[in-house]
């Protein structure tokens, strides 16, 4: 599973078509509720909330994930992992360390080369008559 480090994301968010089959349907807590991204204007329909485990290198961590229809990514690990496992990503030399009871750990990204499609919408309605370009 590819998971995007969000440190503007406040809480962690993964997509319900990453999880199992049969379990996406088992979450912690249904709630039904909407969330509104850092722009103020792009809002999530929340579905529940799923306790996640993930092994990063040889460290296994949890953390509790709001389960949405569609993401970006399959899932957000937002500020929430972030503080729990008091990561420190390094931009430059492209790695990520995370502590789990002071056992650190540190990993390189994994940076896709390719080409990247993400989900987007625009705040205002924008009419491109026929026959132009933009």
């Amino acid at each position: 599973m590819k998971v995007m480090l969000d440190t503007g994301a406040n809480r962690t968010f993964i997509s319900i078509t990453a999880l199992h089959p049969l379990n996406s349907k088992q979450f912690v807590n249904k709630s039904y509720k909407r969330v509104i991204l850092a722009d103020g204007y792009t809002s999530l329909s929340i579905l529940g909330t799923w306790e996640l485990s993930i092994i990063m290198g040889d460290m296994l961590t949890s953390i509790e994930a709001f389960v949405v229809k569609e993401l970006c990514a399959d899932c957000i690990l937002g500020m929430d992992f972030n503080n729990k496992y008091k990561l420190i990503i390094n931009t430059e030399e492209q790695m990520v360390s995370i502590c789990n009871n002071h056992h650190r750990t540190t990993l390189t990204f994994d940076v896709s080369k390719g080409n990247i499609n993400y989900p987007t919408r625009l705040i205002n309605n924008i009419r491109i008559p026929p026959k132009r370009t933009v």
